[in-house]
């Protein structure tokens, strides 16, 4: 009816309104985060502020805040138009632009977020690779991390878009149980592989110190917390934002009106769908906060991602620990984690 179909464009314009709203907030936050400073001659926006860096991991962490990035400017950018009321029509047989952007927007999202999930997977191992004094293949980063995506994002647009192009909103439930399939396994299994993952290199790296410095003081238990708490914040913040999509799907496959439309009149799948437009767009900033840390001034810290101030030689490739005046030419542990017995590279971070 009129009545339904007039409610229905007001939830979709607070879903895109909201939509909005969080991706510009994300995104001046992450461009806030990740943007380099300088006061005076010094950086003030360095890697020593973060725990579990090296440059293996730092080139994960920058891949994982660029497509969370990516990912967001689509919504943000798909929201926009939406709010416009710019929807494709499903009656049309030939392409329009706005069948040309429900496509490209779709697909960009898709990819991008995709891609975040297996670099949060390809973190998880990079990292218990690390505590073990290894390192993962750059070949098999980039596959996992690239075209695992590619592969998945390709599949899902044949089976939305092989009978025409102009079937953007049209999913019928059995496409839908397979395009949620390809989306959600990647979340699936993070959830389940990640916990274990990061278990184990927590268990790793409390062997190493150990083993590096033969005891297990107040100061390894200390950098061993920092790194359980990253472990924790990292899972919890993936958790919060990507649970409201799985029950959301649930719902949806379960629901007559999935295959009908867009906004369906199921209130708990119209209130996942307001959730999803405020936790997906805030993956970003909190994925950026948690992996990258706060620039190192004095009013913005953090103390789970530090516990000690680290400097890093040029040339010489040694890095100097300071805390309390100690350092690690003196064989004495500290609470850094970015010395090289976690991260194992003797190199300047960047």
């Amino acid at each position: 009816s009129n009545s339904t179909e007039l409610e229905g464009r007001k939830i979709g314009e607070v879903i895109n309104i909201l939509s909005i709203v969080f991706c510009s907030i994300s995104l001046s936050s992450v461009l806030f985060l990740v943007w380099p400073r300088k006061e005076g001659n010094s950086e003030v926006f360095q890697s020593k502020n973060r725990i579990l860096v090296g440059p293996n991991l730092n080139s994960i962490i920058k891949s994982l805040v660029a497509v969370n990035v990516l990912a967001v400017i689509g919504l943000l950018v798909r929201s926009a138009v939406w709010l416009d009321h710019a929807f494709p029509d499903t009656k049309k047989k030939c392409m329009d632009a706005n069948h040309y952007f429900c496509l490209v927007s779709n697909m960009w999202i898709l990819f991008f977020f995709t891609c975040n999930h297996f670099w949060h997977l390809v973190y998880a191992i990079e990292a218990y690779m690390v505590s073990n004094n290894k390192e993962l293949n750059t070949g098999l980063k980039v596959f996992v991390g690239w075209f695992i995506p590619i592969f998945l994002t390709a599949s899902a647009a044949v089976v939305v878009y092989y009978q025409g192009f102009n079937l953007c909103f049209s999913l019928t439930t059995p496409k839908s149980y397979i395009v949620y399939i390809l989306f959600l396994c990647p979340v699936v299994i993070v959830m389940l592989a990640n916990p274990i993952i990061f278990y184990q290199a927590g268990k790793s790296a409390k062997r190493a110190l150990i083993w590096h410095y033969g005891r297990y003081t107040s100061s390894e238990r200390k950098l061993v917390d920092a790194i359980h708490t990253k472990f924790y914040l990292i899972l919890v913040i993936y958790f919060l934002c990507w649970i409201p999509n799985l029950v959301n799907a649930g719902l949806l496959l379960r629901s007559k009106s999935a295959a009908s439309s867009f906004i369906p009149d199921d209130k708990s799948i119209l209130a996942f769908f307001i959730l999803m437009a405020v936790s997906n767009p805030l993956q970003a900033v909190l994925a950026a906060l948690v992996f990258w840390g706060l620039p190192n001034t004095n009013q913005l810290r953090l103390n789970i991602f530090s516990q000690s101030e680290v400097g890093y030689g040029s040339s010489s490739g040694s890095s100097i620990i300071n805390r309390s005046g100690l350092s690690a030419h003196s064989g004495l542990s500290t609470g850094s984690e970015s010395e090289p017995l976690i991260s194992y590279r003797q190199k300047t971070m960047f």
